[in-house]
């Protein structure tokens, strides 16, 4: 009898399950993402082709790439991913010599258009739109930034970090009145942030249309909020870079394999000098002790034979440190007009600007001549973008992260005459690579 009575019993648990199962299998089915590319309004009526244009598709949460190109009509179909949140990056190159004939205006450097758009793929999505831009191609390029740091317990912590910037041209370049700047975002991770509130886009980034007396109609896009600002200071041709070389701008430029004494007293060491370098030949520094009201870090030492970069911003920090993390962008440009004289901004999420708010410099993006967004390592743990498509579609890191020694590096395009042009695409995901430890000596490239 007892065995009969559990007949009925088991044949709804294996039913049951068999469902569970079933409903498990469909939660995990791929699906079809399709994209519709086109280009934005500056451009789509220049009669370009769509044709060829790579997407690039990053799964966040696992890593995964797929990448698929689009049709004569800028359709991109990716048959058959995992739902998810992806991370889409669309790419297209067109020859200088094409586009001169198809426009009529002549040119000298391929021209690359990039577009990004952050989305959860499910099946129920339609044609996502993706809209490409052209940016600048600009005469210098950011080469090296070594945001990591080097071991905090055998190296030099954040102290030995630096950028490296590059006369990617073919003419004399004068490093005076360059300006670079770090970039202020949110850094929390993607899915940490409510992007169901107002002061947050849907990719988890700023909303800065909702920053308290904002005037800009687009600020997300045409601007980005500096954290910093320093200036190369010179009288216009005080430091003449050549074609093909570089700059190094360190945040102390001093031989952090060998002992100091801070200002303070205090002794620093490094128990493993090999995973450190030596920034005492760096062409400028950032030195925080002389700005008044501020009170610089206990290892910051300004080094005599480097000249020092204007800090015109501090950033509410004390000194030039990158975040080790990667949750960083720098930009560097130049302009006519006093940069204090721009309008800043305080986080779209304060609402009342008080003695004490922390405002935010905004920067049109026509004046920046180069940029790149860093990204965590772990993708997972990466925050949303805060350079927009025009002037980085994409993102770059270092395959180590925090405190690895290694440094993102820009990639070699060609080489002219003996001079190594290097790859701008605007899209620092195409155009960088790493190295397993950074380089200050200017004569390294991937």
């Amino acid at each position: 009898m007892m065995k009969k009575s559990l007949l009925p019993f088991l044949a709804c648990l294996v039913i049951f399950l068999a469902a569970c199962k079933k409903n498990a299998l469909d939660e995990v089915q791929p699906v079809q993402a399709t994209f519709q590319l086109s280009f934005d309004a500056a451009t789509k009526d220049l009669g370009l082709s769509l044709t060829g244009t790579e997407i690039t598709l990053t799964n966040k949460m696992d890593g995964t790439i797929n990448k698929a190109k689009a049709d004569k009509d800028g359709k991109v179909v990716f048959a058959s991913i995992t739902p998810g949140n992806y991370s889409a990056v669309a790419s297209l190159t067109i020859k200088a010599a094409d586009y001169t004939t198809l426009t009529g205006t002549y040119i000298v450097q391929d021209i690359v258009f990039n577009g990004s758009l952050e989305t959860n793929v499910t099946a129920s999505n339609g044609a996502l739109a993706i809209t490409l831009k052209s940016g600048t191609l600009g005469n210098w390029v950011i080469k090296q930034v070594y945001y990591g740091g080097s071991s905090t317990t055998n190296g030099a912590v954040f102290r030995d970090q630096f950028i490296e910037i590059f006369n990617n041209s073919n003419e004399v370049l004068y490093a005076d009145s360059l300006y670079i700047s770090m970039v202020h975002g949110k850094s929390t991770k993607v899915s940490g942030v409510d992007v169901t509130q107002p002061a947050f886009q849907s990719n988890g980034q700023f909303n800065w249309a909702n920053s308290l007396n904002m005037k800009a109609a687009n600020p997300n896009t045409d601007y980005v909020y500096l954290k910093t600002l320093y200036m190369i200071q010179g009288t216009g041709k005080t430091y003449p870079v050549q074609p093909g070389t570089s700059i190094i701008i360190a945040q102390n430029a001093l031989n952090h394999k060998a002992s100091y004494v801070g200002p303070t007293g205090t002794a620093y060491s490094v128990k493993d000098p090999s995973l450190t370098i030596d920034l005492s030949k760096a062409d400028f520094e950032v030195y925080y002790g002389d700005i008044a009201g501020n009170t610089p870090y206990a290892s910051d030492i300004d080094n005599p034979l480097v000249p020092n970069l204007k800090v015109l911003n501090t950033g509410y920090i004390s000194d030039m440190v990158f975040n080790s993390n990667g949750y960083e962008a720098v930009v560097i440009f130049k302009t006519n007009t006093n940069p204090s004289l721009l309008l800043a901004y305080a986080e779209p999420e304060a609402t009342a600007i008080t003695s004490a708010t922390k405002l935010y410099l905004q920067l049109p993006i026509n004046l920046i001549i180069d940029g790149i967004d860093i990204a965590h390592t772990t993708t997972a743990s990466r925050a949303a973008k805060r350079i927009p498509d025009a002037v980085d579609a994409g993102f770059t890191f270092t395959a180590g992260g925090s405190y690895s020694s290694q440094s993102v590096i820009r990639k070699t395009s060609t080489t002219a005459g003996g001079r190594r042009i290097l790859k701008d695409t605007n899209n620092s995901t195409a155009d960088f690579d790493y190295l397993t430890i950074a380089d200050p000596t200017k004569t390294v490239f991937k």
